[in-house]
């Protein structure tokens, strides 16, 4: 899978560096490979969410992805995407939000006080999520400010693009069948899953501390009419 997956991210940044090269085109001359390519890249996302990630919230992220690619070439192979206004606009919004989604899977990622530093991983995710934000910003004002051709702003889509996907497919985890996994692996399985749910098991220690701390001061604490009657009894004894 995750060969499958980077040789569909290679494919899309060729499929972009081809639609540079021939910029002078009118999309539709173009739509079929772009909606094949589409949907080629969004089958295999979805598959790799399936089968190789082992983060939860990145495969959801991923499937979400995965989905939205396939559905994009749907429409653009059954041509229901044939306005050259509207193609950029619609390209640009996939990749601003694949952008976002990015940019906020880094937001969660934490950071090494110790050492003050972050592995390339992380600044390679951020210079293509901030590129992906950014051409997709360019497509809405793509008039305003440099006028492209309509293949050559997919061009730059799918480059990006391509090069996202490709990187997603680099950083897939391989899970190995149990009937393949020697026994020292199969240790090595269960003493991090041990230590995950000892970490679990203190994270409910505190969160049930933290709520009978809540409860007692809930109990302790007085009303509204209970506080306005104790201030009036002082005020009452005061002016005795």
């Amino acid at each position: 899978m995750r060969i499958l997956t980077i040789g569909t991210g290679i494919l899309l940044t060729l499929l972009g560096v081809f639609c540079i090269a021939n910029a002078g085109l009118a999309f539709l001359s173009m739509a079929f490979p772009i909606g094949i390519v589409l949907i080629i890249v969004g089958m295999a996302e979805c598959f790799s969410y399936k089968k190789s990630l082992e983060n939860e919230e990145e495969k959801h992220w991923l499937l979400i992805e995965g989905m939205t690619t396939f559905i994009l070439g749907v429409v653009v192979l059954t041509g229901q995407l044939a306005a050259d206004i509207a193609v950029p606009v619609v390209f640009g919004m996939w990749v601003m939000i694949s952008g976002i989604r990015g940019l906020v899977l880094l937001s969660q990622v934490k950071f090494d006080r110790a050492n003050k530093v972050r592995d390339y991983d992380y600044y390679w995710d951020l210079i293509t999520n901030i590129l992906n934000l950014v051409i997709g910003l360019y497509t809405f004002f793509n008039n305003v400010l440099y006028p492209l051709t309509v293949l050559a702003i997919l061009g730059l889509c799918f480059i990006v693009q391509g090069v996202n996907v490709i990187k997603i497919g680099y950083d897939l985890t391989y899970i190995k069948p149990d009937i393949l996994k020697t026994k020292d692996e199969k240790k090595k399985e269960a003493a991090t899953a041990a230590a995950e749910a000892h970490k679990e098991a203190r994270r409910a220690i505190r969160k049930a501390r933290h709520a009978k701390r809540k409860a007692k001061e809930a109990e302790d604490a007085k009303d509204f009419e209970e506080m306005i009657k104790d201030t009036l009894k002082e005020d009452s004894k005061k002016d005795v």
